[in-house]
């Protein structure tokens, strides 16, 4: 995600709440224009290119061809007809395009999370008297705004469901999250050219290094037996599917890069490997009318869409810039902005739409609670977090806030209704999840809020919205 989240960090028993809090922060202070909003303001200048087929499938002779054409095969998903390729020819685009079969050629573009620097000590607050889940109970409101409680947790905790998390990997030791975490799977690659006076933090295979995706697989997945807080499912599986890796930039900060091709390898392979929900807080933007566009949308596109044809419900943050998605054509937001995805916006404590959250995308169904900046860190959503991090290093719990934050919410609820109801199609699981959503914005679809609110309890119990 082109994310502009804010982290405050939890290092033993103190809260570090870090400058800047108390207002917006940088990025986040409104919609941006359409030349940022442009994915080559990504980091963009990669040498790979995405070579899609007319047809899910990689026909035969394509890879001479394109060696022919200067190109060098990094990767192929021949599910979904399409292969990453590396060549320093500028002209290589063209020369691939009229090769027989190829239907789009575009940039590999590689997204960065594009975190805020933000490591000075306001003030520490002190958490006594430490016991399970005492964060839970203080502090993670969002939650239980969901329905992550007992009551719900009486009737389903999400044993025999499975969610991938693409993302920056997740701390497999955590304590929160060692007890349902299934596996771990790598599609990086930490020899990659960075940027000039860019670092490689990430030190490679699943392992999280960023912290990023050990967030969020512990607001999907918190075990309530151990650790300190707990996620909406918390007998779920966490599957980690690890896309991005960790970085410091040349301004200093720490943050997650990853090629587009990774993602989209991911997607296939957690398809592939059936599990039942994807989550993605992550993602970028796609213009049509920008030279080699549309390639990047169709990719992910086709991705998503194998996904649900392989029962996998979809979830993906719809992005942090506070943009009307349906005023930006023809730009898409992706992979939120594919129809085989539920695109998740952001609200805060009080269920208004955080004010960084995007909105507008015809595929809000529901929403998540993401935190804003109103009381923070209260107000802010906390989870796990990977003590390998460059930002804060040994954090084993982070506040932040995000659209990152609201689509496991959302996930996790998904995860419950997969456990309650195997065998169950991801069409239905959708169809659930908006019609026991918790009802804020208009009545009926809000382009806001969708449906409302997801909501566990709701949920596993049927409670339809009079609406």
């Amino acid at each position: 995600m082109r994310t502009k989240w804010t982290r405050i960090v939890l290092l033993g028993a103190s809260v570090l709440l870090l400058a800047g809090c108390a207002g917006l922060m940088p990025g986040m202070d409104g919609a941006r224009s359409g030349t940022e909003l442009s994915p080559m303001a990504e980091i963009s200048e990669t040498g790979e290119y995405l070579v899609v087929f007319g047809n899910t499938s990689i026909p035969d002779g394509a890879k001479s061809a394109i060696e022919a054409a200067g190109g060098t095969i990094v990767s192929q998903i021949p599910q979904i007809g399409v292969l990453a390729v590396r060549s320093p020819d500028p002209e290589f685009p063209e020369a691939v395009k009229v090769l027989a079969g190829v239907t789009q050629v575009g940039p590999n573009l590689m997204l960065s999370l594009d975190l805020p620097d933000e490591r000075i000590v306001k003030e520490s607050v002190s958490v006594e008297g430490i016991e399970d889940n005492d964060l839970y109970m203080a502090y993670q409101w969002d939650i239980r705004r969901v329905g992550g409680d007992a009551d719900t947790w009486a009737i389903e905790k999400g044993a025999g469901a499975t969610v991938a998390v693409l993302d920056t990997g997740v701390f497999a030791a955590h304590p929160d999250i060692a007890p349902n975490y299934a596996y771990g799977k790598d599609f990086t690659d930490i020899t990659v050219t960075l940027p000039p006076g860019w670092i490689m933090w990430d030190q490679g295979g699943p392992q999280d290094y960023e912290g990023h995706g050990t967030h969020v697989a512990g607001s999907i997945a918190g075990a309530i037996t151990a650790g300190r807080i707990i996620g909406v499912a918390p007998e779920a599986s966490i599957a980690n599917y690890k896309v991005m890796v960790a970085v410091i930039t040349d301004a200093g900060a720490a943050t997650g890069i990853g090629y587009a091709s990774w993602i989209i390898e991911g997607i296939v392979a957690a398809a592939d490997d059936g599990v039942d929900v994807i989550n993605m807080s992550l993602g970028g933007y796609r213009f049509m009318n920008e030279p080699g566009g549309a390639a990047g949308y169709v990719a992910y596109l086709r991705a998503t869409q194998y996904a649900r044809q392989q029962g996998v419900l979809v979830v993906a943050s719809s992005g942090n810039s506070g943009l009307d998605l349906g005023k930006i054509r023809p730009g898409f937001h992706v992979p939120s902005g594919t129809p085989a995805t539920m695109s998740i916006n952001a609200t805060g404590p009080d269920d208004s739409l955080a004010f960084y959250s995007n909105y507008g995308a015809a595929d809000t169904r529901v929403v998540g609670p993401g935190g804003d900046i109103s009381a923070p860190p209260f107000s802010y959503c906390l989870s796990a977090y990977s003590p390998l991090n460059a930002w804060a290093p040994g954090a084993g719990w982070v506040f932040s806030i995000g659209t990152s934050m609201a689509a496991p919410k959302v996930a996790g609820v998904a995860a419950l209704i997969y456990a309650q109801n195997p065998g169950i199609r991801p069409q239905q699981v959708e169809s659930i999840l908006m019609q026991t959503a918790d009802p804020v914005g208009k009545p009926g679809f809000d382009p806001k809020y969708g449906h409302g609110i997801a909501h566990a309890y709701r949920a596993l119990n049927g409670i339809r919205s009079n609406r």
